[in-house]
Order: structure tokens, then C-alpha cells, then sequence
């Protein structure tokens, strides 16, 4: 009877798989497709997709990663690209990295803040996110994390929750901002030597060591974006945000089409799709996102909590080597 199972079930499995004729689904039309490769989480990027599927009928192939693993890939495949459009990266990864996108200026760009848009074209703003700093309140209950300064004080040696920069570009915002607002030329270093080895692997890690944390030696503060920290809050987890004292940054996260790519028409229309004002303003409702249209930017309690740094973004797009260079040596230091 086992093997009557068996059998009936192999024998299902194999029709299913499209083994008669005219079963089969058909592959897309090569005009038809879209390479995307992205460092947005999952609950970012997947409902977009699927939506700009059912309006377009393109059909698109999601690959993720680190901003920073993704821009090295691209690098790699200069020559014969796979991918169509990055999206997702920090406005200063993006820039420092323009050399592997096509420009582009999207029909919609006169709806898009004039201090969100990239003066060359070679990417698109997509959403607006500060850089936070987040703490655990049923174990930070006294003197919390102020500002970019507290990262700096030994009492969180070891307890402080961050991605590393080279996988994460939010990660590289955040040194490049506190590279810019500290006084003296060893910030990073000290930062580097407060984390005692405490390196996450990727951004959306923070959130989850800083909320679960279970002891006083615990990550009970970290470095993320806004949107991160404002999703967990409204779970109701055990995280309060901070907006640094001495300001943060606030650039752009963008979208870029790779220069050379198979499919560039197709990256196009998603870029106009993804700063349509239905799109926008689903982002800001449901992921926590800043939209970068003028007629979406709205003022509310976190707006009023955040104060602005003026944050240098051609010094930050080419310091960015530079910066990342000495955070590898200090990696390999023992």
C-alpha cells in the first residue's frame, strides 16, 4: 500500500512539472523580463514586485544581498551584466559606485524633492532614511544612548548591535556620519574597538539583538535605519528610538539601472513605477518608508524629533573605499 503511494504520488509530481505537451508553463519573452537585485528586506520588495507584475506583465527575477556584496557583484559582471536594476543602497554607495549604472531621469523626477535627487542621473531616489540609534528599555532603564558621542563610551563596550559596513550600506551611512559629526580622526577606530567583536552580518539584525536581548551583556543598543526601528516599534517589541543629539543623516536610498544591462526599458518603467504617488505613499503607510515626493513629505512626531546634520554626500561617496579599507584592516587586526 506504502509503495501504491508512493508511486500514485511520483506519478502526480511528474504531471505537475508540466510533463505533457501544452502543460508546461511558457518562459517569458526575453522583452518581457526583469533582473533585479536587492538589499531591501523581503516585506519591502516582494509586494512591489508582485504589483508591478500584475500592472506591467513583465516578469521579474529578485536576487538579494548587501548593498555593498551587490556593488562588487555588479563589478564582477561589468563585462556581460545579468542584472537589469539595483534597488536598494544608499545614496552614497550608490554614487561612489556610478561608473556601473546608465542614467536616467524618470518623467516623474519633477515630483521627487529636489534634495533627494542625484545631480547625474545615475540613480533615483527612493525613499528618505535617517540613520537611528535604537535601545532595549527593560535593560537600558537609566542614562540611554543620547547621541553619535554615546557609541564612543566605554560603558557599552561590547553591548553596542551593528552591521557590518561591508555588507551593509546603511552600516556605511552610519560611519560616514559619524565620521563627519565627531571631532578627531579616530572615531572609527574607537567605535571599532566599543563593539569588542559585536559585528552582525547584516542591518536587519540589529533590531532583532537589540529586542532580544536577554542580560545586561547583552547588544541592548545598536545603529539601524529609521523605517527598521519604526516597524519593530509598531510590533510592539522591546525597542525605543533615539534620534541622535548632535543630528544624523537623512539621505536617499535608490534605484539604478546597470549600465549595459539586457533589459533596460524594463528598468525604467520600474523605476517610474516605484515613485508613483499609489506606490509612494503604500511605502511610507505600510513599511515606515519616507516617501521622496513633494506632495507625500509630511510632518508628524518623528519628523519633529529628528534633527538634520548637513550631510556631506560627495565626501561620503569618496571617502567610501577609503573608510571601508580601514574597517577591513581593523577586522584582520588581532
Amino acid at each position: 500500500m506504502i509503495r501504491l503511494l508512493a508511486g500514485l504520488l511520483c506519478i502526480l509530481l511528474l504531471s505537475s512539472c508540466g510533463g505533457g505537451d501544452g502543460e508546461r508553463p511558457a518562459l517569458p519573452a526575453e522583452e518581457d523580463r526583469l533582473v533585479i537585485y536587492t538589499s531591501h528586506p523581503e516585506s519591502v520588495y516582494a509586494p512591489l514586485v508582485k504589483e508591478f507584475e500584475e500592472r506591467t506583465g513583465l516578469w521579474v527575477q529578485v536576487e538579494t544581498g548587501g548593498t555593498t556584496e551587490l556593488l562588487d557583484r555588479l563589478e564582477a559582471e561589468r563585462e556581460d551584466p545579468e542584472c537589469d536594476l539595483l534597488f536598494g543602497g544608499g545614496a552614497d554607495s550608490l554614487t561612489a559606485r556610478r561608473e556601473l549604472f546608465a542614467p536616467y531621469t524618470s518623467p516623474l523626477i519633477d515630483e521627487v524633492d529636489p534634495a533627494c535627487r542625484c545631480s547625474d542621473g545615475s540613480w533615483t531616489p527612493f525613499s528618505v532614511f535617517p540613520v537611528v540609534l535604537v535601545y532595549n528599555p527593560v535593560l537600558v532603564r537609566m542614562n540611554p544612548p543620547e547621541g553619535w558621542g554615546s557609541l564612543l563610551n566605554p560603558v557599552w563596550q561590547g553591548r553596542i548591535a551593528f552591521a557590518s559596513p561591508t555588507a551593509s550600506g546603511c552600516s556605511y551611512t552610519a560611519l560616514a556620519t559619524m565620521t563627519q559629526i565627531l571631532p578627531g580622526e579616530d572615531a572609527l577606530e574607537a567605535f571599532y574597538r566599543n563593539l569588542d567583536g559585536q559585528i552582525l552580518p547584516g542591518i536587519s539584525s540589529v533590531v532583532d539583538e537589540v529586542a532580544n536581548a536577554v542580560a545586561e551583556g547583552s547588544c541592548t543598543i545598536g545603529v539601524t535605519a529609521e523605517a527598521t526601528a519604526l516597524e519593530a516599534v509598531r510590533a510592539g517589541r522591546d525597542v525605543v528610538i533615539v534620534y541622535p543629539e548632535e543630528g544624523t543623516s537623512a539621505a536617499a536610498d535608490g534605484m539604478a539601472v546597470v549600465s549595459g544591462c539586457a533589459h533596460e526599458e524594463n528598468a525604467r518603467r520600474f523605476i517610474d513605477f516605484a515613485i508613483s504617488a499609489d506606490v509612494q505613499a503604500y511605502m511610507g503607510r505600510t513599511c515606515m518608508r519616507r516617501p521622496v515626493r513633494t506632495d507625500l513629505i509630511q510632518a508628524g512626531e518623528e519628523t519633529e524629533k529628528l534633527i538634520l546634520m548637513d550631510y556631506d554626500l560627495e565626501r561620503a561617496a569618496a571617502e567610501r573605499e577609503d573608510i571601508l579599507a580601514r574597517w577591513r584592516a581593523l577586522e584582520e587586526t588581532p
